[in-house]
């Protein structure tokens, strides 16, 4: 019945746009009175007919007399990064133009405001060419918050009013992290979430989960949840202090409380438990940490903290999961299903089952990252760095290794100075640049982007000092919107009361243009019908790397029709089926022609995309006749850098780049003139 009445829904949608098209595009998102925590903003808005491109206004007041933004787009969506502030009320709205410079009314225009910061993120530049592209994003503990930032240390997301700690953000844009729940049991649940403010999934699980969650190509979540066993209390130092408490304390009488961690996944639908690994199967308790204090710390807990995995990864090339096991020193290397561990890398302990890398001397480390040449990265918390590496005080680093079967060998290198020593969380990222980001708690909070020379390049202070908050981890993201995209019917047009596309009776094709807007690769599918069967059922798939722009085309057999054919096509990102869209459209067998009163564009200078920028900026403008125009770019002085056009042009939008990488960095204005006519704007190069 469900699926009935969707069916009836969707042609009473075609049915209704078909007889009563909209006179101006529709805006879309941001929604109306909607409130973002994020400032980089996607606009996006419902095609036009007969549209060449949009014009898209921002501005601080509904009668767009104060306009911060104003730009030209030839898809249905824009991203603005640059203009939006926190703690305000903006208003936008778009209006379809022709290439001869005529335009069709403004829509109505829909208001947004903008919520609150909330970290103190100072950055420093030392060498801003070497700078890996992208925002870098982290949550912290104890304070229970996540927020982004570009890189002049800008912040241009946060969680808000939720609780998140951001754990990670995969290859393809998904976001993970745990959730602070008030008077929970579990309360620190892992969840998927967008930055726009959606929770994809979250833990069902009523155990305590921690430090790390993650999504496997089979599409279920594999994260860390606390178990216990009873074990014994080990000889050492602390053996007295667990005797006066009447254990026996002996090695042997188990009597104790061990809490450990196994390694559950749930199906990502149902939400059971479909696998799951557990520390107490696999490894003997023979081996636990004699110099970190966890024996100290288990006498005023009343519990041991035996294993603490705090990391993990998937390989989906091998089938293999790497975890991270802090308070043993040790990183493993599990095949999956079969959950047999192939190796264990790092201190040598009484059982014999670690066979890697006992000379490497990492101790109490923090994340993992799997390179292409199959090598690890992980920051080497380094707390017992003096008993592994001889070294006068405990000292932090990130690491690389590179890993075989029988061998383990440590390729690179950063140490951390003294007063960065983090004793605890931390994360180290390689990114594609090749530079590795290092985070750390210590220093209030501190992440450093460091080139293969081991010089710092960048440097962001997020001042969250312990107890009342700290970094946990950081990474440097592509963006915001990993599932930004267009979807453009080819040839859309407009007669009367009738819009849609013309398609011949016979063989005829219809098209549509694909535009990935988003920093991030997009796999989709797609799949048209129609009511009158002219193209059948037909479906496909197809991957766009970033501002990658597609058609694709479907051939049928079309009949003679007195009245449109609702056409449907949708299109679905495989990693965010969230963001699917929908696109309805009618196919006439006679001809559609154009019947809208155009209005003439006006001389304008639009600001400079991106700004700042390095080395290249794209200036648009617009003229109202044909004339001659000149575009100039001056410094601070006033004295001409360059000329980059002068000449007689047609009237409409026009689009020339300037590439300042001849230049040094600093302040410039890029000047239009036509006759007695002008228009200034400021741009910032930054190398």
């Amino acid at each position: 019945m469900r699926e009935i009445m969707n069916h009836f829904y969707l042609y009473f949608l075609i049915f209704i746009i078909t007889i009563n098209p909209p006179l101006v595009a529709e805006l879309l998102s941001p929604e109306n009175g909607a409130i973002l925590n994020h400032l980089h903003v996607l606009f996006e808005w419902e095609q036009e007919p007969i549209t060449d491109y949009y014009e898209i206004q921002i501005s601080e007041n509904s009668s767009f007399s104060n306009t911060i933004v104003q730009a030209n787009n030839q898809t249905l969506v824009f991203i603005e990064q640059a203009t939006i502030e926190w703690e305000k009320t903006y208003y936008w709205r778009i209006r379809a133009m022709r290439n001869n410079g005529m335009a069709l009314p403004w829509t109505n225009s829909f208001s947004f405001s903008t919520g609150s910061p909330l970290s103190e993120t100072t950055t420093t530049i030392s060498i801003a060419n070497q700078i890996q592209d992208g925002i870098t994003v982290f949550g912290a503990f104890f304070n229970y918050f996540s927020a982004a930032i570009d890189v002049t240390g800008r912040e241009i997301w946060n969680s808000g009013n939720e609780n998140l700690v951001y754990y990670s953000t995969s290859e393809f844009g998904d976001v993970f992290g745990c959730e602070l729940v008030s008077g929970s049991e579990n309360n620190l649940p892992g969840k998927e979430f967008t930055f726009e403010g959606e929770t994809i999934w979250e833990e069902p699980n009523d155990e305590f989960l921690h430090h790390d969650l993650i999504k496997l190509p089979n599409g279920n979540y594999l994260g860390i949840v606390e178990t216990s066993a009873v074990g014994p209390i080990p000889i050492g130092d602390w053996t007295p202090l667990f005797q006066g408490l009447g254990f026996q304390a002996d090695g042997v009488t188990m009597e104790f409380i061990w809490i450990g961690d196994k390694l559950m996944e749930w199906d990502n639908e149902t939400g059971d438990v479909v696998w799951e690994w557990s520390v107490f199967d696999h490894f003997s308790m023979m081996d636990y940490d004699q110099f970190g204090g966890t024996w100290s710390q288990a006498y005023i807990d009343r519990h041991y903290d035996w294993t603490h995995v705090n990391a993990v990864i998937f390989d989906e090339i091998e089938s293999a999961i790497y975890f991270s096991t802090r308070h043993l020193s040790r990183i493993t290397k599990l095949d999956y299903p079969s959950g047999d561990i192939i190796w264990n890398l790092g201190h040598e302990m009484p059982s014999g089952q670690v066979t890697l890398g006992n000379e490497i001397g990492f101790s109490f480390q923090h994340s993992l990252q799997i390179l292409n040449n199959g090598n690890i990265i992980t920051f080497d918390n380094g707390n017992l760095a003096p008993e592994f590496r001889g070294t006068d005080d405990p000292q932090s680093r990130a690491i690389e290794l590179a890993i075989s079967q029988n061998n383990a060998d440590l390729v690179w290198s950063y140490e951390l100075p003294d007063d960065l020593f983090g004793f605890a969380s931390g994360n180290a990222q390689k990114m594609e640049n090749g530079n590795v980001m290092v985070t750390t708690v210590g220093g209030g909070g501190r992440s450093l982007e460091v080139n293969s020379n081991g010089n710092i390049v960048w440097e962001a202070n997020y001042n969250l000092s312990l107890p009342s908050g700290a970094v946990y981890r950081a990474h440097r993201i592509p963006g915001l919107f990993p599932a930004a995209y267009s979807v453009m019917i080819d040839n859309f047009l407009v007669s009367g009361e009738n819009q849609g596309v013309y398609l011949p009776s016979g063989s005829s094709e219809i098209s549509f243009t694909l535009h990935n807007e988003s920093e991030y690769d997009l796999a989709l599918s797609f799949s048209l019908s129609d009511q009158a069967d002219w193209f059948g059922n037909q479906s496909g798939e197809i991957e766009l790397f970033p501002n990658q722009i597609e058609t694709i085309t479907f051939t049928g057999n079309v009949t003679e029709s007195s009245n449109g054919n609702p056409i449907t096509l949708i299109v679905t990102s495989e990693y965010h089926p969230e963001k699917e869209k929908t696109t309805l459209v009618n196919g006439f067998t006679f001809p559609l022609s154009t019947e809208s009163e155009p209005i003439p564009h006006k001389f304008e200078l639009f600001p400079a995309f991106p700004n700042p920028f390095n080395p290249k900026t794209t200036i648009q403008y617009n003229v109202q006749n044909s004339e001659l125009i000149s575009l100039k770019v001056l410094d601070i002085s006033g004295r001409v850098v360059e000329t980059l056009f002068e000449d007689i042009i047609e009237s409409g939008n026009h689009e020339t780049k300037w590439n300042a990488k001849m230049n040094p960095s600093g302040i410039y204005f890029v000047k239009l003139t036509s006759g007695q006519k002008s228009e200034t704007q400021k741009i910032l190069f930054l190398k």
